[in-house]
């Protein structure tokens, strides 16, 4: 039986690529890094939350420098990690404003627990034993919008952008008209609508290499994404692929990655690609993806995820564009034309000069296709009515929340 809860008490269900965090696996350190979800946009660690979260655990003392410790001895491996109010911690004296400002923690204690059937978490959230459901499966949503002891908000209002991820290695996908021809047969709306449930005000399409309504982002009039499956077809056959098998590595478990690997699929099939789908757990995708062989010794060819919107924002900071090949994201793209406008972007003087090299950099991109956006989607997070002062952020940020 659960032990019950005080009001100085919250308890958060987290997403799947925290589950896998927690178990031991690499749900994208790169992306934590640098912003990737992978799937998860942030993920929870000791050691890069303690940015996000004011929590570091250093030791055996479980102190750091924020808000919470962390309760060590109460750590369970992919399955529950909890905080305890650090009363020594002195909170700067101003609002708080995302990840900034004033850390005020109002909870004597936080909890994450690791939910992964989606209908068990709505059911825990529901019945009051859960108080935060991080991000809402997107069938589920119609459920939780009628409960009045629930409320629902987005997760994240930078959004999500998702990508399909080539292995630039190996065949088929080391040949850039191929990739190309994927390029011209993607529908965005086929998988915005797959992975948002098919409700409008929780996607856009988004035909550009950097976030829709940031400052680089300038959407392409180019023959991209059209949807285009016979002038695709054509393009492979004039590609010189000779039925290669393809091997798209997909997480049943993840509800906002694993519909995209279901409509690749789907295309490839129509594009006559000799393609199978290798279904598994989201851990096991991110393990197989570090894998540079060919696929008949373990390797994959597609993958799928999702970025934040302010983590692939600027060049310097998306992994999906970058071209440094062996020390870049799992897929391995080259592009030397790409670094080199990148470091100059970094040097930039003006606004001006800087949006001339992102837009040269999108050329190029789109002309070489490291990865494919596939558009821009939002999640919806849920939590009790009862839960006041809740901030926006990139993550979920555990300080100012505070019970009604």
């Amino acid at each position: 039986m659960q032990r019950r809860r005080s009001r100085a008490e919250i308890s958060v269900i987290a997403e799947q690529s925290q589950r896998s965090q927690a178990s031991g696996n690499d749900a994208d350190n790169q992306q934590a890094a640098g912003g990737d979800v992978e799937g998860s946009a942030h993920l929870f660690n000791s050691e890069y939350d303690a940015g996000q979260w004011c929590i570091e655990s250093r030791g055996d003392t479980g102190r750091g420098p924020g808000p919470y410790r962390f309760l060590k001895d109460e750590y369970v491996s992919g399955a529950f990690i909890a905080y305890t109010k650090f009363d020594d911690y002195v909170p700067r004296q101003e609002p708080p404003d995302w990840s900034t400002g004033g850390k005020v923690a109002h909870m004597e204690r936080v909890e994450w627990r690791f939910i992964p059937d989606a209908a068990t978490a709505a059911a825990v959230l529901q019945n009051g034993e859960v108080d935060w459901w991080e991000q809402v499966q997107a069938d589920l949503v119609p459920l939780l919008k009628k409960d009045p002891d629930v409320k629902l908000g987005i997760s994240d209002p930078t959004g999500n952008i998702g990508y399909m991820r080539f292995n630039h290695l190996q065949a088929p996908f080391n040949s850039v008209k191929l990739r190309r021809a994927v390029l011209k047969a993607v529908n965005q709306d086929d998988y915005l609508t797959a992975v948002a449930g098919g409700d409008p005000e929780l996607y856009r399409q988004c035909r550009s290499v950097f976030p829709c309504g940031t400052p680089y982002a300038t959407e392409t009039d180019a023959p991209l994404y059209k949807g285009d499956i016979e002038g695709a077809k054509a393009d492979i056959a004039a590609s010189g692929y000779n039925g290669e098998k393809v091997v798209i590595i997909n997480p049943t478990d993840f509800a906002s990655i694993a519909p995209f690997g279901d409509v690749t699929y789907d295309l490839f099939r129509k594009l006559g690609l000799n393609v199978e789908i290798a279904e598994t757990n989201w851990g096991t995708v991110v393990q197989r993806r570090t894998n540079r062989e060919s696929v008949d010794k373990g390797g994959w060819s597609v993958f799928h995820t999702w970025w934040t919107g302010s983590s692939t924002a600027n060049p310097a900071v998306s992994a999906p564009l970058r071209g440094q090949r062996s020390t870049c994201w799992f897929g391995w793209y080259e592009n030397a034309k790409i670094e080199a406008s990148t470091a100059q972007w970094l040097q930039a003087k003006s606004d001006p000069e800087r949006l001339r090299l992102t837009n040269a950099i999108q050329a190029e991109a789109f002309d070489t296709v490291p990865s494919i956006p596939l558009g821009e989607f939002f999640i919806r997070s849920a939590y009790r009515s009862d839960l006041v002062g809740l901030l926006e952020g990139t993550a979920t940020y555990s300080w100012n929340v505070r019970r009604g």
